[in-house]
């Protein structure tokens, strides 16, 4: 073969294989694909669903990461997002086929105080860990919301749902509702997820700005007056509180709930 031959062939071969890359790069993602990212992501929250997608369909190619995140506060509709620059992005029925499991009511009465965590109160329920040593069961309800929720927002019965997760995965969470009703989010966080205690605030005896009593005793005399609390405190701690009929400031000891002590100087 002449040089001239060769040289032509070469330049044949190398423009082919750069019509195969770009041929590549302008693949289209077909809708039978999208579907699986979907139905994966759906089983991370443990959920099942049947995205309304044709097998077919094409989606505009994607050189980065196709991303599924919930939309409006739930998992009924998700964004497929293809996350690079200038990406592209689209909503999605998921025709979830499962549903939520509703929290039986005596989940949310009130329960005696105990010393330790309030996650250790299981109403009965062996703890995960040493369930799990046992060997006793595979899954466990735990406490999951039925909403998203941003920094800061109350709990309230409407929230939260039980679902039952892999006994490897309970680790930090909630197995009664009534153990977070009314406590405030720390961090955001999406629907279907398990609750953890990172995800809180502290469940402190005390919030600021909450009325008060305060008792505060001398020479065996005790006298109980209402007042508002400066600070937040857990128990045995000491916060600035102001009595409500002198709007004095005083430092006092938190011992229950709503009560305070102010320890009096001896004269």
């Amino acid at each position: 073969m002449s040089r001239r031959s060769l040289f032509q062939a070469s330049v044949a071969g190398f423009a082919g294989i750069l019509a195969g890359q770009a041929a590549l790069a302008d693949q289209h993602v077909t809708g039978a694909e999208v579907a699986r990212l979907i139905t994966d992501k759906l089983a991370e929250v443990y959920l099942e669903g049947d995205p309304a997608l044709a097998p077919t369909r094409k989606f505009p190619s994607c050189k980065g990461k196709i991303t599924i995140d919930p939309l409006f506060g739930g998992w009924n509709t998700v964004a497929v997002r293809c996350d690079v620059k200038n990406g592209w992005e689209f909503a999605i029925r998921t025709n979830l086929t499962t549903t939520l499991a509703p929290v039986p009511i005596a989940e949310f009465t009130p329960r005696q105080q105990t010393d330790g965590p309030i996650s250790a109160l299981t109403t009965g329920r062996v703890s995960s860990q040493s369930a799990t040593q046992a060997g006793m069961a595979d899954e466990y309800d735990v406490v999951m919301l039925t909403r998203s929720m941003a920094r800061g927002d109350v709990i309230t019965p409407d929230d939260v749902t039980l679902l039952p997760v892999p006994a490897r995965n309970v680790s930090g969470v909630f197995f009664a509702a009534a153990d977070v009703i009314g406590r405030r989010m720390k961090t955001p966080l999406s629907a279907r997820r398990p609750l953890q205690t990172r995800h809180l605030m502290p469940a402190f005896m005390i919030e600021e700005e909450s009325e008060v009593l305060i008792s505060s005793g001398a020479g065996g005399i005790s006298v109980d007056m209402v007042g508002y609390a400066l600070e937040n405190g857990q128990f045995g701690d000491w916060i600035k509180v102001q009595n409500a009929s002198s709007g004095k400031t005083v430092m006092a000891k938190v011992i229950d709930e709503k009560k305070v002590v102010v320890i009096a100087k001896n004269s």
